[in-house]
């Protein structure tokens, strides 16, 4: 079983290497770049000190030693056996003995891409504005955010050419702040960077004052003072702090009391994570979950082609916040490992199921070398199930290598499984991916779907796709099917399978083949 805690570590660390050590500071995990620190393929089994200029050994060993559970160390800088300079970070976390050591080399890592512009505000995007407030941190500066939770009502209700002025009147009207930068973090949330935390603390008035001009009335407002003070923290744990802070505060969870910096909302963010990451580990690591089954339907016959295995951590609650908790920490990878197991154990329990059923792996595990080879080996010990598993690849991280990731796919489709690209057109999901990658099907983002009908250019683009496909022998799915005219509409464009609430309830049980030879299914009230 995977270390839950090793995982979390590293997720944390955001790190180039990631390695552990016991109390006589020999390696006895790692993964990560280990070439790149040591010339080697492998540390396991040797002294973790390798790693370190001779003069920095001594402060490794007494720190290892000095360690108690539940204490970390760092971001410490070191130097490196290669002359490189680099961050250390270690972690001593019960149940796991071992201390937790990563590595970051200086300048090699960036925070963050650096994002663009919102097009509806002009204000820089959500990505741009992270990028801009990490490195922005330590100083005197400020950074002030303000959610509006009824801002999107308001614009739903206007006229397109009313709801299109008020976005760029929002913008134009903070930007006017004295502030270093301002952007739009969601669509009801803004931001601003500011050197001078008192002039940030207008960015509410910037926002309510067009909302009240376009006839809405007087709106709520949450608002977060957040001060930049503080060197204490790695660039990367700036990035995860910041991200965590604009995350919650756009979904209205986090409450903080004006003027808490960034070192603090960090250590609520590892107090409340770690406790989080540790129940959901052992949750995954016990099996605690259970399946559900969704079919994947012959449109024009409404006979099931297959089913997709769906995760339920609650009864009757859907998992999307539970799974983007782990994509959101790198536990991705680890989850999809539990799904494998706990789905092949179910197939292998009971023999009288044989339909065919897709589950979801996500792309980090295929762009992942250490975690796609522990993929890879489960799924070649249970290639006599390959001729009825799918594999849908869920975007987790965008598939940068997408060359090292079609080798990966190849690796699977070769052993009998038929893989495909979930939630096609959304994310980076797109046409790159239908170039660069050689799969079986694709299933089409359902905001896509929402919009056939409504649009002679997507139409025309989405027709053109089913149709590239087609001469690739690559089936399309459509995603999202929740009504009869939806039904009639994806028959219409091209697609021949789909799947959603139109066609029932989620399944908790598979048809299974009876002595007597006939299909019995067994429905359930298992809504998403």
């Amino acid at each position: 079983m995977i270390e839950p805690i090793r995982l979390l570590a590293f997720a944390f660390a955001g790190a180039d290497l990631l390695f552990e050590v016991g109390r006589d500071g020999t390696v006895l995990f790692a993964t990560g770049a280990t070439s790149g620190f040591s010339g080697s393929d492998t540390l396991v089994g040797k002294p973790a000190t390798d790693l370190f200029s001779p003069s920095e050994r001594y402060r490794f060993n007494i720190l290892t030693r000095g360690l108690t559970p539940g204490e970390r160390a760092g971001p410490l800088p070191v130097m490196l056996a290669s002359g490189e300079k680099a961050t250390l970070s270690m972690c001593y976390l019960p149940p796991n003995n071992h201390i937790s050591c990563t590595l970051v080399k200086v300048g090699k890592r960036s925070a963050l891409s650096q994002g663009g512009t919102d097009a509806e505000t002009g204000l820089v995007d959500r990505k741009a504005f992270l990028a801009a407030a990490a490195l922005g941190a330590g100083g005197e500066g400020a950074i002030a955010l303000v959610n509006v939770p009824d801002l999107s009502n308001v614009y739903a209700k206007l006229a397109p050419e009313a709801a299109a002025n008020l976005m760029a009147e929002i913008g134009a009207s903070v930007r006017e702040m004295d502030a270093t930068l301002a952007g739009r973090l969601s669509k009801t949330s803004f931001g601003v960077l500011a050197n001078d935390p008192a002039s940030a603390k207008d960015l509410a008035v910037r926002i309510t004052t067009p909302v009240r001009a376009s006839g809405a009335g007087e709106l709520k407002t949450e608002e977060l003072l957040l001060s930049l003070k503080d060197r204490d923290l790695n660039p990367e744990q700036i990035t995860l702090a910041l991200r965590h802070v604009m995350s919650r505060f756009a979904d209205g969870q986090l409450k903080a009391a004006p003027g808490t910096n960034l070192s603090q909302m960090f250590e609520q963010l590892m107090a409340e994570t770690i406790t989080r990451a540790q129940g959901f580990c052992a949750t995954v690591a016990d099996g605690k979950f259970d399946l559900a089954f969704e079919p994947i339907v012959e449109l024009k016959s409404l006979v099931p082609a297959h089913y997709e295995a769906l995760t339920r951590f609650q009864p009757g609650q859907s998992p999307a916040d539970t799974i983007r908790f782990a994509e959101d920490l790198g536990l991705a990878d680890f989850f999809d490992l539990a799904l494998a197991v706990k789905f092949f154990g179910f197939m292998e329990r009971d023999p009288s199921i044989i339909a065919s059923i897709a589950i979801n792996v996500s792309a980090r595990s295929i762009a992942s070398t250490s975690s796609f080879a522990m993929l890879e080996g489960l799924l070649r010990r249970n290639r006599a199930f390959a001729k009825r598993v799918l594999i849908e690849i869920t975007e987790t991280v965008e598939m940068t290598d997408l060359a090292a990731a079609d080798k990966a796919i190849q690796a699977l489709r070769r052993m009998g499984y038929r893989v495909g690209i979930d939630d096609f057109g959304a994310g980076a999901a797109n046409e790159q991916y239908l170039d660069a990658l050689n799969v079986d099907f694709i299933k089409v983002d359902g905001s896509l779907i929402d919009r056939i009908g409504k649009s002679e250019s997507d139409d025309a683009y989405l027709r053109s796709v089913i149709q590239r496909c087609a001469e690739r022998r690559i089936e399309t799915i459509a995603e999202w099917i929740d009504s009869a005219e939806k039904l009639k509409r994806c028959i219409g464009i091209g697609f021949r399978l789909g799947q959603g609430r139109h066609f029932g309830a989620t399944l908790t049980s598979l048809p299974r083949v009876t002595r007597d030879g006939a299909f019995r299914p067994q429905r359930s009230i298992v809504r998403h």
